[in-house]
């Protein structure tokens, strides 16, 4: 029996309680298992040959360009000899190949599976093999890596074993995967589905299936997941509890959570009604978990697949398992496969990020002028994103970016605050209606943005950097709330802000400045409260009759809106490639989990061949460029006021390595033009790893540290030579260039200003 060898990081037998607690991916010791399977001790060592975008697809044989590369790195291994990872491969070839039939037949891309995805479904075959082969083998596999992470841990770092002595099947029937949002759980879903039954049918327990269940957090949801299904070519429903499916057993039936009950209801299901062997698929499998192994939600699930087997996605196990030393040590050993977030940004994966968050430490007065000046910050690098966008569109269709949006979250949408009479939504409609209406304050406060920036409590410009492309346009203050107008709210001219409830449509109000097309839509659970409210605070309120819906056509071409408003329900059930910038209102860190969710879906990427990567991390055939400015489009901003989980958020990334504000800076230069010859220019960035890792990794390797030190003694010959000859940086030339080339009447020049290093 194999031997796991885990990732030990500061821990290991030399461990001494000085040294911090290992973090909750160094206990994932199912994971560790599959790894040490491979003879490798951390995903990196296995994943770094296989990283290349040329490797994805089948070769000629109808093999896994994967499987070659891994049979040629990792071969002798006494567990995973070639001849089974090729049936694995196979296997999982064939339910590729299954799952794009309805794909070919309805004209969609067919499937062609990332590295990351391949290796999941690939950890599934062994695992799946062994549970339904031997599973008390099994156990104690796991139980003897369990034990070589344990030891020399003190007893609160260590994970409890499985039970030896209890029934094998009921302890290994659930796995996990914590992968992050925007890496195609769904896809996987749907081939963990074919990956079950065949080994269910291998091991004749088909028969004894009862039902195959899909556990959602909500309705959007479910149907958005039925919607999938049945491009995929999977027959599946809506659990509906007065029918029994014709396809029971085979079907997979869809349940929002909150239906599942104790008792049937008029509008609820027993869970006693699902007794039997039971496949079940959980979605977000982070819901529920915060109360605990013992909670209602958490007794739900493990009531349906007590007899059967469960897979469990989530972005968010990190989060959901915090200071929860029970829950720690159950998905320590049911997460099989960990992508989550960290992985996903270091392969290039998603967009780039800014965070930034503003408190509320000072008095009302500041706090209210800091707030609005913070607010049009937010506005303005949306609108930079709309404008280039818009200015360079054809360059940017072959990278699939998508019309930019701005996205308000709040954290209560009816509830009225205890620090000021109005929810976070209606504080949000405020400042826009005040900022279409009041021009010569909009155009102050833009002026105010551009040019003198918000400096924070520590002295430092929050605005430092973010506004490269409008300052290089040159465009006044009046010129930019003049585009603002015409590129964000659809108005030639400002006017008053309409809130409008929509007849027909229900929980959707649409904005507008005047008759003019809706520029916004807010989408919630009580339109006709929320419209009370905003009446009651001086804002434009009314209905109109309206046929279809503003937030279901927001990711279709001929959508006007550029702004969606609403509560945390956009963490589920809703996908848009177009998020790039995001407001957060009020949000606390029991939040946390969901607002790594909405993070993730605004790193959202399609990427140059659909690659789902930035256009900086990816090889691009010979002939295509990566376009001007394409990195204000594959970067997310999020702006949070008073969230105060962005603070934590951003403490995680900074554990995890991940770059945080002011690590990656871009410097903006102007094109200079003198007659008819052009000064080309450059674009420095600090980050270099862009076209190929391969070139990447040679620069870090050979290329020459530039350092900066202190002069060295009196008469050193280094000193000497810099003291004799200063580096000197002069653009008054340039800037004189400038002007002459377009001034009449001569060029008056001023006197060089002169500055040292300290």
């Amino acid at each position: 029996m194999v031997r796991g060898r885990p990732h030990t990081g500061t821990g290991g037998s030399n461990r001494t309680r000085h040294k911090p607690s290992p973090s909750f991916n160094e206990k994932l010791v199912l994971n560790q298992w599959v790894l040490g399977l491979f003879g490798v001790e951390t995903f990196e060592q296995l994943a770094e040959h296989l990283r290349g975008e040329r490797l994805e697809g089948l070769d000629e044989n109808n093999i896994h360009r994967f499987h070659s590369v891994l049979t040629e790195h990792f071969h002798d291994l006494p567990e995973l000899p070639e001849e089974l990872l090729l049936e694995y491969d196979q296997n999982i070839v064939r339910h590729t190949l299954r799952l794009n039939e309805k794909r070919k037949t309805n004209g969609d891309e067919p499937i062609v599976w990332k590295y990351f995805q391949y290796l999941m479904l690939l950890f599934t075959e062994i695992y799946l093999d062994r549970y339904f082969h031997d599973p008390s083998a099994l156990l104690t596999s796991i139980n003897e890596v369990v034990a070589t992470y344990n030891d020399g841990k003190d007893q609160g770092d260590q994970i409890k074993p499985f039970d030896a002595s209890a029934e094998a099947w009921t302890q290994l029937n659930k796995i996990a995967y914590w992968s992050a949002t925007g890496s195609g759980k769904t896809l996987l879903m749907h081939a963990n589905i074919l990956q079950s039954q065949h080994y269910l049918q291998k091991h004749g327990r088909t028969r004894g299936l009862n039902k195959i269940l899909l556990l959602t957090p909500n309705e959007d949801l479910s149907r958005q997941h039925l919607s999938e299904f049945q491009a995929a070519g999977i027959d599946a429903e809506l659990l509906n509890k007065n029918s029994r499916s014709l396809f029971a057993g085979q079907a997979v039936e869809i349940l929002d959570i909150h239906k599942l009950r104790e008792e049937a209801g008029d509008k609820t299901v027993a869970v006693e009604d699902f007794e039997g062997t039971n496949l079940v698929l959980i979605d977000e499998g982070h819901r529920g978990a915060s109360s605990g192994e013992t909670g209602t939600w958490m007794s739900f699930r493990n009531a349906l697949c007590e007899k059967g087997f469960s897979f469990e996605y989530s972005a968010t196990f990190g989060q959901a398992v915090k200071g929860d030393t029970v829950l720690t040590n159950l998905y320590a050993k049911n997460i099989l496969f960990n992508y989550s977030y960290p992985y996903f940004y270091r392969d290039g994966f998603g967009k780039d990020y800014q965070i930034l968050n503003i408190d509320s430490s000072e008095n009302d007065e500041v706090q209210r002028i800091r707030q609005k000046i913070y607010l049009v910050g937010c506005l303005l690098a949306f609108f930079q994103q709309q404008k280039v966008y818009r200015e360079q569109e054809p360059a940017f269709r072959p990278f699939n970016i998508e019309k930019p949006l701005w996205v308000f979250v709040g954290s209560s949408v009816t509830k009225t605050l205890a620090v000021r009479d109005a929810t976070d939504i209606v504080e949000i409609l405020k400042f826009l209606a005040e900022y279409v209406s009041d021009r010569a304050e909009s155009i102050r406060r833009i002026d105010h943005v551009l040019n003198l920036g918000l400096i924070s409590c520590d002295e430092k410009n929050l605005f430092a950097g973010r506004f490269g492309y409008l300052t290089a346009a040159g465009l006044s203050p009046e010129q930019v709330y003049n585009e603002t107008l015409a590129t964000l709210f659809n108005a030639t001219r400002g006017g008053a802000l309409h809130v409008e409830n929509l007849k027909g449509t229900q929980g959707e109000i649409a904005l507008r400045v005047g008759e003019n097309d809706p520029f916004g839509v807010i989408n919630v659970g009580d339109d006709t409260k929320l419209i009370r409210l905003c009446d009651q605070h001086g804002l434009k309120t009314g209905e109109r009759e309206f046929s279809g819906s503003l937030f279901h056509e927001i990711n279709k071409p001929h959508s006007t809106v550029s702004l969606l408003i609403g509560s945390r329900k956009f963490t589920e059930g809703w996908n848009s490639w177009r998020v790039s910038t995001m407001g957060l209102m009020r949000v606390g860190a029991k939040e946390g989990a969901q607002i790594v969710q909405l993070f993730g879906r605004g790193v959202r990427l399609k990427g140059f061949g659909m690659s789902l990567k930035r256009s900086q991390k990816i090889l691009l055939p010979e002939g295509v460029t990566r376009p001007k400015h394409i990195g204000l489009l594959e970067t997310l901003n999020v702006f949070g006021i008073n969230a105060d989980y962005m603070v934590q958020f951003r403490k995680f990334l900074e554990e995890e390595g991940l770059p945080l504000n002011g690590e990656r800076e871009e410097l903006w230069l102007p094109v200079i033009r003198i007659g008819t010859q052009g000064l080309k220019t450059i674009r420095i960035k600090k980050e270099i790893d862009g076209i190929s890792t391969e070139f990447g990794n040679a620069f870090r390797k050979l290329g020459p540290i530039p350092t900066l030190a202190p002069p060295k003694q009196p008469h050193d010959p280094a000193t000497d030579y810099v003291q004799k000859h200063p580096v000197v940086l002069n653009w008054y030339p340039k800037i004189r260039a400038i002007k002459s080339s377009g001034a009449v009447g001569g060029d008056a020049e001023g006197s060089v200003n002169e500055a040292h290093l300290s």
